[in-house]
């Protein structure tokens, strides 16, 4: 059962890595400018809060 979960764990940290890597990847290129790229920073952002009048 314990290698079970830390194989989930180990699985989630690369799932993790590999989205950090697409999502530099596509700053990097200046994708953010077309269509998709906008779509995609809009669904990345998506749970962002917004800031809070103080």
């Amino acid at each position: 059962m314990i290698a079970f979960t830390l194989w989930r764990a180990l699985l989630a940290a690369l799932i993790a890595m590999l989205f950090a890597r697409v999502d530099a990847y596509v700053e990097r290129r200046g994708w953010t400018d077309t269509v998709g790229g906008r779509a995609y920073r809009m669904y990345r952002e998506r749970r962002k809060k917004p800031d809070r009048p103080t």
